[in-house]
């Protein structure tokens, strides 16, 4: 898995770097990531605002997210819940293919439970 860190306009370069790579490490763990991105940056007259913006690729699909907040920290962790929030579903969509099938075979169970109810031969 291959991540870059961007960080623009900051005198704490490092301190973010190793929190994002932390944070982003511990979501990882459980999902099958290709490759992150990450870009830090301010925005504003005074750089007040700061925004973080995340591009992860998995197995047929890219996710991104961006977050604003007053501080880098607060951004990175609103993200970070979003990041995890949209690969849990695209475990439960795509790494698990058995959950697609499912609704196919509720389908076909229906149609069973159709066919076996008793016809009625007599016309009336």
């Amino acid at each position: 898995m291959n991540i870059r860190i961007q960080v623009r306009h900051d005198a704490t370069e490092e301190r973010i770097q190793s929190y994002i790579t932390s944070e982003f490490e511990h979501i990882a763990t459980k999902f099958q990531v290709i490759s992150a991105e990450f870009v830090v940056d301010q925005e504003g007259s005074n750089g007040h605002l700061k925004t973080f913006e995340g591009i992860i690729h998995v197995a047929g699909e890219t996710i991104t997210v961006k977050e604003h907040a007053q501080e880098a920290n607060k951004a990175v962790d609103a993200a970070m819940k979003v990041i995890e929030k949209l690969l849990k579903r695209h475990k439960e969509t795509y790494a698990k293919p058995g959950s697609l099938i499912r609704h196919k075979a509720n389908n076909g169970r229906e149609a069973e439970r159709e066919a076996e109810q008793p016809v009625s031969l007599t016309e009336e």
